[in-house]
């Protein structure tokens, strides 16, 4: 037995030198050998779950932690247990886990964090609001602390007090760095009382408080109160409801749109049928220029890659318009306009039958278009984004955040 610890120990010795070179992989299987010769090694776990980690084995690696923190009872194996089944989104266990380290130390303040974060990530805002509230206290001028504190009165719907708290982070964020999750929280508690206390957030409310985005609707609503369609066929009067109501925003900003952009070909028919209407050319990226303004179109927002590689790559400014997105909302792939969300599978007009080219079923678009009727709400439509609900993400609102201050 002693043969097999002291074995163990060589191989954390030289994995640990490996991992000093760089040598990261040939490091871990020296810890594997480690733990093969001598499980009860607690040190040998850690440090194999430290490089299951880093390659993202998050399962392996909350393991290899559980068997540390069984053999030690120490705090480092029961954090690295707690954060890696916070990163796995195992909340329960992960608050079993931190909670053993603050039975350890129990004035520890990055243990107390990691327990009001999970608590908050159960959804239990009223009960991790107090940890966060007692080490702002305790570091009165990190911003991070007050970030973490906002989220938690918008989690509880209490966005004024939410508001209070952001401005004072964004005094104490230094020179030099990123607001932007700053500011992004402030314009949802700002997006928050801009409607009535206790107000359920239907399909349209949902996101511009979230997002600060715009959601058009289609043929099968009125444009104010806009499901989320189950498994929806759409017809091109459908389709052809959403552009109207879509171009009609872009004929009240006035945007000086110059161009049309497509992120693949499904999207086409809508691209070539906004690019008649607004009679600018649809164009490749490549062959965009830093001064145009481009309208980037996506009929389906389902492939997340393509609507990625293509905003990456432009080199102009844009806006964005996705017909439909799947449920449940991709954050990073949020375009600044969205028809519809929908749930199950999602067929557009060209989709079914027979396949139609790109140029035959823009011209179907633009023959709905003509004989649909000019829909009675549509005022209203308008005034939602123009006058009630401005603080849009693709305008610059500096100016409003500073003058609700």
């Amino acid at each position: 037995m002693e043969f097999k610890h002291g074995q163990a120990f060589q191989h954390i010795e030289k994995g640990q030198h490996l991992e000093r070179l760089g040598r990261m992989d040939e490091a871990m299987l020296e810890f594997k050998r480690a733990v093969e010769a001598d499980p009860s090694v607690a040190s040998a776990h850690n440090a194999l779950g430290q490089h299951y980690q880093r390659k993202g084995l998050l399962t392996k690696a909350a393991d290899e932690y559980r068997s540390a923190a069984m053999l030690n009872g120490d705090y480092e194996g029961y954090f690295n247990l707690g954060r890696a089944l916070s990163e796995l989104e195992r909340y329960d266990e992960a608050a079993e886990a931190f909670q053993q380290c603050l039975t350890i130390d129990s004035k520890d303040p990055t243990a107390r964090y990691e327990a009001a974060f999970v608590q908050c990530a159960q959804g239990k805002f009223d009960e991790g609001l107090p940890g966060f509230q007692a080490l702002v206290t305790e570091f009165p001028d990190d911003w991070e602390l007050e970030l973490a504190v906002a989220n938690c009165f918008i989690g509880m719907g209490k966005p004024a007090e939410a508001e209070r708290t952001l401005r004072q982070a964004l005094a104490n964020v230094p020179a030099g760095t990123d607001v932007t999750p700053v500011r992004d929280a402030l314009l949802m508690s700002l997006h928050s009382q801009e409607f009535p206390d206790g107000k359920t957030q239907a399909f349209k409310e949902h996101l511009y408080v979230e997002y600060g985005v715009v959601g058009l609707g289609s043929g099968g609503d009125d444009g104010l109160d806009v499901p989320v369609y189950q498994d929806p066929t759409f017809t091109y009067h459908d389709v052809a409801v959403t552009l109207s109501r879509l171009l009609a925003l872009v004929r009240d900003y006035g945007w000086p749109i110059s161009a049309v952009a497509s992120v693949d070909s499904p999207s086409l028919p809508i691209a070539v049928a906004c690019s008649e209407l607004l009679g600018v050319p649809v164009l490749e990226v490549e062959e965009l220029h830093a001064d145009d303004l481009v309208l980037v179109v996506a009929a389906l927002a389902a492939q997340p890659e393509l609507c990625e590689v293509t905003l990456e790559h432009m080199p102009a400014q844009h806006l964005s318009f996705a017909f439909a997105v799947p449920e449940p909302l991709d954050d990073g792939l949020i375009s600044d306009f969205i028809g519809v969300s929908y749930s199950g599978k999602c067929v557009l007009p060209w989709q079914r039958l027979r396949k139609r080219s790109p140029s035959q079923a823009a011209l179907s678009l633009l023959r709905a278009l003509t004989i649909m009727p000019e829909e009675d709400n549509l005022p209203q439509q308008l005034a939602y984004y123009t006058e009630q609900h401005r603080l849009l993400r693709f305008f610059d609102v500096s100016a409003e955040l500073e003058k609700r201050g």
